[in-house]
């Protein structure tokens, strides 16, 4: 019987606190929730490595290119969605309805590559 009263208390405890969580949540919570994008990553990448592998070359400088295009990359998904307002999420990740936004972080990749990276050296002195 002890058992049942124990598991009972357990349990109205743990609803007491699952309702508290979300009405903390409610509130706190923006008022309008953020609008959810699609980026089409599997594109992305299967371009970047058809590009690479046409241009061959050694696999210091395939890898050191694969980091900095990686850089661009995660920058430009920061700035489009931060610009837009939204939830980027890959194509796979959302059934459908959401606008795909692959073609401007292409865009922002590109505009990327032009700017000089900074070194590790460099981001240490920021």
């Amino acid at each position: 019987m002890r058992e049942i009263s124990a598991f009972a208390a357990a349990l109205l405890l743990a609803a007491g606190v699952a309702a508290a969580v979300s009405a903390v949540t409610v509130r706190v919570s923006p008022a309008k929730a953020p609008r959810i994008a699609v980026v089409r990553l599997a594109d992305l990448t299967a371009n970047y490595v058809t590009k690479a592998l046409r241009e061959g070359g050694d696999s210091k400088k395939a890898l050191a290119s694969a980091r900095a295009w990686a850089v661009r990359l995660e920058e430009a998904l920061a700035r489009i969605a931060a610009r837009r307002g939204v939830v980027l999420l890959t194509a796979g990740a959302v059934a459908a309805g959401a606008e795909d936004l692959t073609a401007e972080v292409e865009a922002a990749m590109a505009e990327l590559t032009f700017r000089k990276l900074p070194t590790k050296k460099e981001e240490n002195i920021k």
